[in-house]
């Protein structure tokens, strides 16, 4: 059995359907957390990894940026990058009010994105539509950043939404944000069994960084699907719904990324192959996360990383 550090159990708030017996509660907990850990270990790699970036640009520049000092033109130019970035904070987006109501009552099994597979293993409809309520929630944030300027649950709409602000956005509180949070359900065969699963999801997307002289600021966002196992991963699969990074240079002292995807609708399908052991218990996880991460410099930075996610369906085919 799996386990991890106390810091990692507090970052995250799960809810479970009451059916949901308590050594059953256990094991979901024990996956979620390898689902953080991995999760906040593949984040902390990237971040070092852009930080021997910056440092080799900031060794780089040092020399430029004393002789900007020493002139009074220069300085003069290093001081208004300063106030600017001061005094213009970035455009955000808010998340709306969504209706609480289920969706699924709306959409019936034959809607279901590519309800229909053709691949070599799996023909025909799916075996299993898992609709709204689900058996259990979850979410979390690394606790190494800040958390989301706004998150937004509720099993009763499928509804999973996350707001992101870091920099000089306007509610930021920190560097960077790393937040996840969706639903799951519960699995078992009582035989060795191949199996696929996917989702219907409908996403409102919203991504936006800016970045002054010296400045950088990257934002993403996406859903994502696992299987677990008892505090072990089994499969994964990741819809990036978008990326950007900005940064103020010498020669483009201003950077603007800006992305919206207009309103919600499906994403990319993914889906995810395993093989399901007789009398063993998974479970099938899909949820949105965010991340943002601005470094001010001289000239400022801000990002805000927004999705709004309805995990409509899910559905298993073996």
């Amino acid at each position: 059995m799996a386990t991890y550090p106390n810091t990692i159990a507090l970052t995250t708030e799960t809810q479970f359907d009451e059916r949901i017996p308590e050594d059953r509660r256990q094991e979901i907990r024990n996956s979620i957390n390898n689902m953080v850990a991995r999760r906040i270990d593949e984040n902390t790699h990237r971040r070092e990894l852009a930080a021997e970036d910056r440092a080799l640009a900031d060794a780089f520049a040092e020399p430029f940026l004393e002789q900007l000092r020493n002139s009074a033109r220069g300085a003069d130019a290093l001081q208004l990058a300063a106030d600017r970035g001061r005094t213009r904070p970035l455009d955000v987006s808010e998340l709306g009010v969504a209706s609480e109501e289920n969706p699924s009552r709306y959409v019936s099994a034959g809607a279901l994105d590519y309800p229909f597979t053709t691949t070599r293993d799996f023909q025909g409809p799916a075996t299993q539509i898992f609709p709204i309520p689900y058996n259990f929630s979850w979410s979390w944030h690394d606790l190494n950043g800040s958390p989301p300027f706004k998150q937004i649950m509720t099993p009763a709409s499928g509804r999973a939404a996350l707001d992101a602000r870091v920099g000089n956005a306007p509610g930021a509180t920190g560097t960077f944000v790393n937040a996840h949070a969706g639903y799951g359900v519960s699995l078992r065969s009582d035989h060795r069994v191949a199996c696929m699963a996917r989702s219907l999801r409908s996403t409102r997307d919203v991504g936006a960084a800016a970045a002054g002289f010296n400045g950088d600021a990257t934002v993403e966002a996406g859903c994502e699907m696992t299987v677990m196992q008892n505090g072990r991963l089994v499969t994964i699969a990741v819809d990036k719904r978008f990326r950007g990074r900005v940064s103020g240079s010498i020669g483009h002292p201003t950077e603007n990324y800006n992305y919206d995807n207009g309103g919600f609708g499906p994403g990319a399908t993914i889906e995810v192959f395993w093989t399901m052991e007789a009398n063993t218990n998974y479970e099938l996880n899909v949820g949105a996360w965010v991340f943002a991460e601005a470094h001010q410099g001289i000239g400022g930075a801000g990002a805000q990383s927004l999705i709004d996610a309805k995990i409509i369906f899910m559905s298993l085919w073996k």
